[in-house]
């Protein structure tokens, strides 16, 4: 209780000035280009976060659109100072939908890169869009004069402004619609990494390779905020499928921990070289359920075995996680310290036994303040104080979460509910994948109500194959696609996240029975 109420008292930037002062000569942030240490990196934030009071005057959110970088981490930590919320965007997007973010969070100033619009060819039309090499080049030497006295000598309380108790926005992924803006408090951070850093016996000799973008949840309070607040270290990778670089900055800065998505750890096992990543001794993935070939190939290659953990940006985002001393296959993990896990019967409510499959339900510091401006969508989700994960799963007797499939990964089949996870599970073994090479969607049905279709690579075989398999399987018949509803596709839809794209499937599905090439 006395450590939650510390928490519930101190900002991000509070936590960060009294680690900074702490470690002032100590290693903090590096990328390809530069090194910075905890005195360095406090001055160079505190500069920005004067140029961004000017700038964005009378503004209470900054929005942020950079890759994960030295960069990023410096425009994130002035946009905290000042007392701002941060919102980093996800440039994986359309401008379309990008715009859309910034007007739903009436954002009148975007701090970008010129270098990286032009790399991602994003053309930008949003107002107050201003340019990091600018604000930069605009930083005066007396001006770092002021910075570094004040980060050396002036109170903590002279050095951050709290105007809001949201820390930031951060949009959800969009897997099954339209992003919706999630509020997260200093609090929600802060708690979560407390608990991640606990139970994963993290410490200030930790070096991150911090690989997943901040606009992501996962990147954001992981790769970002932790290393930061815990006085560790973090190297980034501005694209996380860059394995040269990925395997450079592990073997230079000799980095222990690394979070990745099932996706990036495949075509990390794949393509980086063992000696590169002999310093690790922590790994772990969420995102997507991490298939046991993929743990394996990892680890028969790294020497290292990759946990698997469960959360949702709505969680800041960690609720459960496989630790050190305490994992279980096919599991993700335990609940973290502080958090309450409980499943339910998704009609009754009613809270379930051991080993019996219901929705999961999530109460805990971690849980966000809702979702920005549509209060019914947050009552829909949040009753008191239990976040409705919308997810399928159940809790072992020893405690131990197991995810079965997200309730929108579903289909109502002859009224009868279908995992989708469940048949690409089947396919994913007897192929022996160890990575996503079949996706399972659906498309409505006149009969039945809806109808499951198999979207998959060349690399998995062809139609008449995965057929044989599902018939050969021991899922129910009601679960078997028809021979006609496989469709061979040149990519796997997925998010910057790592996540399927499950509007992207359901997209291509329904493209193909217009077409009449689903029987």
């Amino acid at each position: 209780m006395r450590h939650q109420q510390i928490i519930h008292d101190l900002s991000l930037g509070d936590c960060f000035v009294a680690t900074a002062r702490k470690n002032w000569h100590r290693r903090c942030i590096a990328d390809s280009q530069r090194t910075l240490n905890y005195g360095q990196t406090l001055t160079a934030a505190l500069a920005l976060s004067r140029k961004i009071d000017a700038i964005a005057a009378g503004q209470d959110k900054v929005a942020v659109m950079l890759p994960p970088s030295v960069a990023a981490v410096l425009a994130n930590l002035a946009v905290t100072l000042s007392g701002r919320i941060m919102v980093n965007l996800n440039y994986t997007l359309s401008a379309q939908t990008i715009t859309a973010s910034v007007e739903q969070c009436k954002i009148k100033c975007v701090i970008c890169s010129k270098e990286f619009l032009k790399k991602i060819n994003l053309e930008t039309n949003f107002p107050g869009t201003v340019f990091i090499e600018d604000l930069v080049s605009g930083i005066k030497p007396a001006d770092k004069i002021r910075a570094y006295i004040a980060a050396r000598f002036l109170p903590v309380k002279f050095l951050t402004k709290r105007k809001n108790e949201t820390a930031a926005i951060i949009f959800s992924s969009g897997t099954t619609g339209i992003p919706k803006g999630i509020m997260l408090s200093h609090r929600n951070i802060l708690s979560n990494i407390n608990s991640i850093t606990d139970v994963m016996c993290l410490t200030e000799q930790d070096n991150l390779c911090a690989v997943l973008p901040f606009f992501h949840s996962f990147g954001f309070t992981c790769g970002l905020w932790l290393p930061l607040i815990i006085g560790g270290s973090a190297v980034y990778c501005a694209n996380p499928l860059d394995t040269a670089q990925v395997g450079e900055n592990v073997r230079r800065c000799k980095s222990t921990v690394l979070f990745a998505p099932p996706a990036f750890l495949a075509n990390y096992t794949r393509r980086i070289d063992k000696d590169d990543f002999a310093s690790l001794r922590l790994v772990a993935s969420g995102a997507e359920k991490l298939q046991k070939q993929q743990a394996d190939a990892f680890e028969e290659k790294f020497g290292l075995r990759p946990l698997e953990g469960y959360g949702a940006t709505e969680l800041s985002p960690v609720a459960s996680l496989n630790f050190p001393g305490a994992s279980k296959e096919d599991t993700v993990g335990k609940p973290l310290p502080d958090v309450e896990i409980k499943i339910v019967d998704p009609d009754t409510g009613r809270q379930l036994w051991p080993d019996c499959s219901g929705l999961i339900m999530v109460r805990g510091p971690n849980v966000m303040e809702g979702y920005l401006d549509v209060p019914e969508k947050t009552a829909e989700v949040l009753k008191d104080g239990w976040y409705n994960t919308g997810d399928i799963g159940c809790i072992d007797k020893d405690g131990f979460l197991k995810i079965t499939d997200r309730l929108a990964r579903f289909s109502k089949v002859g009224g009868e509910m279908v995992p989708h996870i469940a048949v690409e599970q089947v396919l994913l073994d007897a192929l022996g994948a160890g990575e996503q090479l079949v996706a399972v969607t659906s498309v409505p049905d006149e009969k039945k109500g809806e109808e499951l279709v198999v979207l998959y690579l060349p690399q998995a075989g062809d139609a008449q194959k995965l057929h044989d398999i599902i018939t050969k399987s021991n899922l129910p018949n009601l679960w078997k696609p028809k021979a006609g509803n496989y469709i061979e596709i040149e990519k796997i839809p997925t998010l910057g996240s790592g996540k399927l794209d499950l509007t992207e499937l359901k997209k291509i599905a329904l493209s193909y029975k217009k077409s009449d090439s689903i029987t």
